[in-house]
């Protein structure tokens, strides 16, 4: 009795279970049937192989509607700016075929590149699509840097070398057209007073390596004065094809006198104190720090006796107004004079404090 309520269960069970199956399957075939637009491609993926840098590529991917309703493209958007996407048509109907135009700029655009298009449909189940584009981009000639740090102490000459690279190279006549510091707009500088002019030097190179002649550029920093900056060098390729390199850099010579800290600052607070000192030194042997001259400012300075690692202090005074005398915040200065070579007449700036005074009696009243 108890095996024949088993086996009716059971049945029950698969009956019920078959039931579900089946609506499920006629549901995905309605599904199916009621259709939409569907999107497909030739191919998803197209390598133009190994190509020149600056070469501008094309190449047309054909779009098919298999579904059976139209298939509207609402756009085509590309990974980077160096890809423009084109739509031949925006609607594509059932069973017909469409096209996107991918225009590929490969300008600074060396080795193995990829770049994809994504495009926007209402394909049933992929509102966004992609394709792809790859190629090897072959460098025509290039520097090997785009830019470069050129940096010494003071008396120090220093040389950087920037070679060239790419297809060309051998058929390349470099020539420098143009040293320039970095435009300022609240700087402005005529070109033969250019301070970049005076401190660094460049010129075309070419030297023998493994049978093969490198060129190149050969910068030369003078480290005559301590300066720092930034800017760039023109070169002509002597080509059709780049006619023109550019090479950004930035140059500075470090001096071999020593301040600590660079600036004072002085305060107004209570216990804040109106004296500072500065630690002077330098690289070069047998340092003095000769006198000091205060510039600008109430200061008071004066050269205490070295220490036994020749480290001069000075010791610098404010001479603010009394307590309870405004006084407006402002900029001094102080001038070191002593016998290092890179910076024999060295200026410290002095900040000075504002500083309030009584409060205002208040307004008379008004007659009653």
């Amino acid at each position: 009795m108890m095996r024949s309520r088993a086996l009716l269960v059971l049945s029950l069970c698969l009956l019920g279970c078959g039931g579900r199956a089946s609506h499920f399957a006629r549901s995905a075939r309605a599904s199916v049937d009621a259709g939409g637009a569907r999107i497909a491609f030739e191919t998803e993926l197209h390598d133009f192989g190994t190509v020149i840098e600056g070469d501008k590529l094309r190449y047309v991917f054909v779009v098919k509607n298999p579904g059976n309703a139209p298939l509207l493209i609402n756009g085509a958007h590309a990974s980077c700016g160096c890809t423009v996407a084109a739509l031949k048509s925006n609607s594509i109907a059932p069973g017909g075929t469409g096209e996107v135009e991918a225009s590929f700029d490969t300008h600074n655009r060396v080795g193995p590149s990829r770049t994809t298009i994504t495009i926007e449909s209402n394909a049933v189940g992929q509102a966004h699509t992609t394709v792809t584009l790859t190629a090897n981009v072959e460098r025509l000639l290039a520097l090997e840097q785009s830019y470069v740090r050129v940096a010494t102490e003071y008396g120090v000459p220093h040389v950087e070398k920037v070679w060239l690279t790419g297809k060309l190279v051998g058929e390349a006549t470099p020539r420098v057209i143009k040293l320039e510091s970095q435009a300022r707009a609240d700087m402005p500088v005529a070109a033969d007073k250019d301070p970049i002019l005076n401190v660094l030097s460049v010129r075309p190179i070419e030297e023998q390596a493994g049978g093969t002649v490198k060129k190149g550029l050969e910068l030369k920093l003078k480290g005559d004065r301590v300066s720092a900056g930034s800017g760039k060098v023109t070169v002509a390729t002597g080509l059709p094809k780049p006619e023109q390199l550019e090479l950004h850099l930035t140059w500075g010579v470090s001096s071999t006198l020593q301040v600590e800290p660079d600036h004072l600052s002085f305060g107004a607070g209570p216990g804040e104190g109106r004296e500072r000192v500065l630690r002077v030194s330098s690289k070069k042997p047998n340092f003095r720090v000769l006198r000091v001259r205060v510039l600008e400012g109430p200061f008071v300075a004066a050269v205490e006796k070295p220490e036994a690692n020749a480290i001069f202090k000075v010791r610098v005074t404010w001479n603010g107004p009394p307590p309870g005398k405004h006084a407006e915040p402002g900029i001094g200065k102080l001038q070191l004079i002593s016998n290092d070579p890179a910076e024999p007449k060295k200026v410290v700036e002095l900040k000075t404090p504002g500083v309030a005074g009584p409060p205002s009696p208040p307004p008379p009243s008004a007659p009653r």
